[in-house]
């Protein structure tokens, strides 16, 4: 199987993450297989949601309107409110159209989840599991330009030196790519 690299700085190792094409190769074949596997693992993608917080989302938890979920007691017993894509929240609202407020999203557990994540990492050959995810969002967002504050809040990190190992991780990339131009 594929492996991404893992990045290292002074303080030790850094988050592993996936790239952009590791990511699309993911989706594509959920795609390709199953309506629920693909949409779990682009929420995962797209929101940076902890594997527990995805397990229990509710239907009543998000708002369609306003494209945003609402993360019930996430870590630290806190309350967040995470925005999604257009695109997302639309598959989010056919996918639980006959589905009670009150209902989970997905009607799965946290293992479930991990086995599905498993089975596309051996279908496409790329090393994951579902916290990998959640590091992929923080770095890709903050490599677009996201303020640190603002993915602090959408992470659910109550101090932000928690969210700064990732700007560590793009200072990484940034160093590798200028050398690779400067050798």
């Amino acid at each position: 199987m594929k492996t991404t690299k893992t990045y290292q700085n002074n303080k030790g190792k850094l988050p592993k993450y996936h790239r952009k094409n590791e990511i699309k190769k993911l989706l594509e074949k959920a795609n390709q297989e199953n309506q629920r596997d693909y949409l779990i693992l682009k929420i995962m993608w797209e929101t940076g949601l902890r594997l527990s917080e995805l397990a229990t989302l509710k239907v009543e938890d998000i708002d369609f309107k306003d494209n945003t979920i609402t993360v019930r007691e996430g870590k630290g017993g806190k309350d967040r409110v995470v925005p999604l894509t257009n695109e997302t929240s639309n598959l989010l609202r056919m996918f639980t159209n006959n589905l009670k407020k009150q209902d989970q999203v997905f009607k799965i557990g946290k293992r479930q989840i991990q086995n599905i994540v498993s089975k596309y990492a051996e279908k496409t050959n790329i090393k994951t599991h579902p916290h990998k995810f959640r590091h992929s969002f923080a770095v890709h967002s903050l490599k677009q330009g996201m303020d640190l504050r603002t993915l602090q809040k959408i992470l659910g990190h109550s101090s932000l030196s928690t969210t700064q190992i990732y700007l560590d991780v793009v200072a990484d990339d940034v160093k590798k790519e200028y050398q690779k131009i400067w050798k």
